[in-house]
């Protein structure tokens, strides 16, 4: 029946065959501004590589449960020979030719989230597998670094996120859906991203875009008009009970990943820094009335005896409006500047107190693991 459904299917076409149709064979003109960034990148995707977790299912499992698992839902360890079933899916980018590989720490996690999966398989975009150690996570900001075993692995350069403005094109990268190696376009769509997103991390300065991140796509690169690694796209808001994109993406910038990368890749874990305060931003209204303007400040609500911040002389109650000479606009950018400080390191704080201004030099501490 259905070979007679084809046939009819088939006949109207046949009865044209005397038509023909125009056929402009050549290439779009590539080198003319904005017509492709087919070239761009070309360069990029081969370090873009997805990232699964797994579970080996021992021989005796296999045994006892023959001809009821779906093979389609099982992969095959070319290295070791075991069956694995697979647990989760992310993205993730190479950024070094020993095979240094950045993804999101919520990307390696088992499924119960509470710790590192046994087993980190990471494929290349020529369909390479390989074995992924994890060398480090940090909760604080959801990144991880993985090494896999390989040499003049194809891997991605940085951008200075610094430098990225509001309306940047930008592409994001990855495996969504498991659909395979896709790219999206847009648009840098607003800075310093933080507090109100819901996502749970201490340290939060995202890259907001409007370029398509979906499920799958947690710890692949956001790419920036050169080709350079500006953001690990980490989160969407979506109203979608499934998690669609509707345009409200979020990407971890690029210095706060390689400030964290290097301390997890050389160390295993991230090295912060901490005064021993707590902060609240100021209103509009209290803005102004200091003269502080759109620049902000911070109130300090917490001083904590016998640290730095104490020491200098800081108390209750002071306003922060300046950090190593640059202005301090709200809590959350003030606590991850001070973050990214290495103990040891001083730091120079403008603040007003009773209407006048002050200096205060003081030498950062370590934050503990845990804070």
């Amino acid at each position: 029946m259905l070979r007679h459904l084809t046939a009819l299917v088939l006949l109207p076409a046949m009865a044209l065959a005397g038509v023909t149709f125009e056929t402009d064979a050549r290439p779009v003109n590539r080198a003319a501004p904005g017509s492709s960034y087919a070239d761009m990148l070309a360069r990029i995707t081969p370090a873009v590589v997805s990232v699964r977790t797994a579970e080996v299912i021992p021989a005796s499992v296999l045994k006892r449960y023959s001809g009821r698992i779906d093979p389609d839902k099982v992969l095959q360890d070319a290295q070791t020979g075991e069956t694995l079933l697979p647990t989760g899916l992310g993205s993730g980018t190479i950024i070094h030719p020993d095979g240094y590989v950045i993804t999101n720490r919520h990307v390696v996690l088992q499924e119960n989230r509470r710790s590192v999966a046994n087993t980190v398989i990471v494929q290349l975009a020529d369909r390479r597998e390989f074995r992924a150690k994890v060398l480090g996570v940090d909760a604080g900001t959801d990144i991880a670094v993985l090494k896999i075993e390989g040499k003049g692995l194809p891997y991605a350069r940085f951008a200075d996120s610094d430098k990225a403005r509001v309306g940047d094109v930008v592409f994001a990268i990855g495996n969504p859906l498991d659909a395979g190696l896709t790219v999206t376009s847009g648009i840098v769509s607003a800075l310093g991203r933080s507090g109100k997103l819901g996502m749970g991390m201490a340290f939060e300065d995202f890259i907001q875009t409007d370029a398509a991140i979906n499920p799958g796509n947690s710890g692949g690169p956001l790419i920036d008009f050169e080709g350079r690694l500006l953001g690990m796209n980490t989160a969407i808001r979506t109203a979608s009970e499934r998690g669609g994109n509707i345009g409200l993406g979020y990407s971890i910038p690029s210095n706060l990943i390689t400030a964290v990368a290097l301390d997890l890749a050389n160390q295993g874990r991230v090295v912060r820094g901490l005064i021993g305060v707590q902060g609240e931003d100021l209103s509009v209204a209290e803005a102004t009335k200091l003269s502080l303007g759109k620049a902000g400040g911070v109130r300090l609500v917490v001083v904590s005896d016998e640290m730095p911040a104490a020491k200098a002389g800081l108390k209750v109650g002071d306003i922060v409006v300046g950090l190593n000479g640059k202005p301090v606009e709200n809590w959350n950018e003030m606590r991850l500047e001070i973050s990214r400080r290495r103990p040891g390191e001083v730091l120079t704080l403008n603040y007003i107190r009773e209407g006048r201004g002050s200096l205060a030099r003081l030498t950062v501490a370590e934050r503990p693991l845990d804070r």
